[in-house]
């Protein structure tokens, strides 16, 4: 063993681990974009790579959407509790859905203080002059644009803090350490394709795809690089709580964004609804399937 007391092993492993992710992860993340742009550069049929895109995005809502209730959830309330139990401190108020729920809210008071914001900037140019159809119709596309801006970069966030905190936890783990590195490693590529596919959907520029996908790659690695370096030292119960409080807003937003950002604008369409609830069925399956290698 090294002067830390981690096994030359272990190290090796989590070294590895750290490398594959940030290939693996940009693997998955730009694969699927440039599928789509040669599609749409050899297809002469713009509905075909619409409908293909609308039922990729199904896919990566089942995988948002089970991430969320299988994976996030689970892990921060049992994060919180063994926290408090830890404090040897019992709660009688349930602090820990509150926290859930303030992230949740948080969501839709930002983007209706946007919107109010966006609607009071337009009083003014609108009283002088009479609305045209066209201009109407103008105002309400800018006025989506700003609203799907928002979740775009509050999904970002999420996952990212969430890849992050993954990290962190492989990086100061030696038990098991083989099955959950493979486990984080096909979780992580998942959701790197559906950020992907989700961003592409919402027609995001290139350079700011690619540095988003970037983003995200790096926030795994990152955590178990801050992880093997943090590894021995005992934290604090600031810290956990810290921890436990940001995950429980990160739920919440995830949440809000899973159930009514994109399942709620896919299955508007009325268009291929039974395609698109098979392909959210096998994104839930995907990250269901990953979820049994940990047990």
């Amino acid at each position: 063993m090294d002067s830390s007391g981690v096994s030359p092993g272990l190290l090796h492993i989590k070294l590895l681990t750290l490398v594959l992710m940030l290939c693996f992860s940009l693997l998955c993340g730009f694969s699927p974009v440039c599928v789509l742009r040669r599609a749409t550069r050899f297809s002469s049929d713009p509905g075909s790579r619409q409908r293909a895109l609308s039922l990729a995005s199904c896919l990566a809502c089942g995988v948002f959407l089970a991430s969320c209730l299988l994976e996030l959830l689970p892990d921060y309330l049992n994060h919180m509790r063994d926290t408090f139990s830890r404090l040897h401190i019992t709660l009688h108020f349930p602090l820990a859905e509150f926290i859930l729920a303030m992230g949740f809210l948080l969501v839709l008071v930002v983007e209706q203080m946007l919107l109010a914001f966006r609607e009071q900037t337009c009083e003014a140019s609108l009283e002088k002059q009479a609305l045209m159809d066209g201009e109407d119709r103008s105002r309400t596309v800018e006025d989506g644009r700003c609203h799907l801006g928002l979740r775009v970069f509050l999904l970002l966030f999420c996952v990212c803090v969430r890849a992050f905190l993954e990290g962190l936890s492989v990086g100061s783990r030696h038990e098991r350490l083989l099955e959950e590195c493979v486990t984080l490693l096909l979780y992580e590529g998942l959701l790197a394709f559906s950020l992907a596919v989700c961003l592409t959907h919402h027609a995001l520029r290139r350079t700011l795809l690619s540095g988003a996908l970037l983003l995200f790659s790096l926030a795994c690695p990152a955590g178990i690089g801050i992880g093997m370096g943090l590894d021995g030292t005992e934290s604090g119960a600031q810290e956990h709580l810290v921890r436990c409080a940001v995950e429980g807003l990160t739920a919440g937003i995830f949440l809000n964004i899973s159930l009514l950002g994109s399942l709620r604008q896919e299955s508007g369409s009325p268009r291929h609804r039974i395609h698109k609830v098979a392909f959210l069925l096998t994104g839930f399956a995907l990250v269901t399937a990953v979820l049994f290698c940990k047990v």
